[in-house]
């Protein structure tokens, strides 16, 4: 038994990992092509991409839209979240559902209906458009994890400190606040990375006036599979890998997964 479970795992491992390993080890071939394992290593394209106005370009929109886009959704779920809390009609359920809709629907649906609402708002072609449309779609994640963190908060610690007389406004920053902090900020990180990673309403959205990494990995595919196409890929990987064991590292990770700490 123990010998299956370890090839089972063996296999997931090779499974996971080996797209990963290939993509690291293509990123360092020294000629002008995608191969490995690597020929002649070289570190050249990753100077290549860091020097390269439009790759660097891509990438700092990448950021901007992420940072701010999950940022916005952030405070939109919170708001959401603590105005439904304790609150469990139809009309409440309903309403937590249709802010959750957009990440529910099919992309390009999504993509296409946020595309014509930009239009008509004169945004297509925008950064500020591309954050609307991302803002819309990742509510629903912070919505879920900050909904957890209420669920932690116990009714009777909210009673005992209506009797303690703090008010309403104090029970919620020095209570809820303080237990919901690390489920907001980690549905936050994960809004982060999926606007990040977002492809299919960024390229609706941009209107071929605006590149993010992703839509920048795509085009240049055009031109041949040359290793700064890897490069920019690790760069995503890299980043994804640092917030997720941030996450870890403040120990929600596992409860936000559905799994019990032992």
């Amino acid at each position: 038994m123990k010998i299956a479970r370890l090839l089972s795992l063996t296999g997931l491992a090779v499974f996971l990992y080996t797209p990963i390993i290939v993509v690291l080890g293509s990123s360092f071939n020294g000629p002008r092509q995608m191969a490995f394992p690597p020929q002649d290593p070289s570190i050249n394209w990753y100077a290549n991409f860091f020097s390269d106005p439009s790759w660097t370009t891509s990438l700092l929109n990448s950021v901007i839209i992420a940072v701010t886009s999950s940022a916005f959704a952030t405070v939109v779920a919170l708001v959401t979240a603590l105005l439904m809390w304790q609150r469990e009609g139809k009309l409440h359920q309903s309403f937590v559902s249709a802010v959750s809709l957009p990440f529910l629907l099919p992309g390009i649906v999504f993509a296409v209906s946020i595309s014509l609402v930009t239009a008509s708002l004169g945004l297509l072609g925008s950064l500020v458009g591309i954050i609307l449309g991302h803002t819309a779609l990742l509510v629903a994640i912070p919505l879920v994890t900050v909904r957890l963190g209420l669920a932690q908060v116990e009714q009777i610690h909210v009673e005992a400190a209506k009797l303690m007389g703090y008010s309403d406004r104090q029970i919620l920053t020095k209570l809820v606040i303080p237990i919901i902090r690390p489920y907001l900020v980690a549905g936050a990180l994960f809004a982060l990375i999926i606007s990040m990673n977002e492809y299919i309403i960024a390229f609706m959205v941009s209107g071929f006036s605006v590149e993010t990494l992703p839509i920048k990995i795509y085009n240049s595919q055009r031109y041949g599979f040359e290793p700064t196409l890897s490069v920019g890929t690790m760069v995503y990987m890299l980043f994804s890998l640092v917030v997720l064991s941030y996450i870890a590292a403040t120990g929600k990770l596992w409860s936000l997964l559905g799994i019990k700490e032992s």
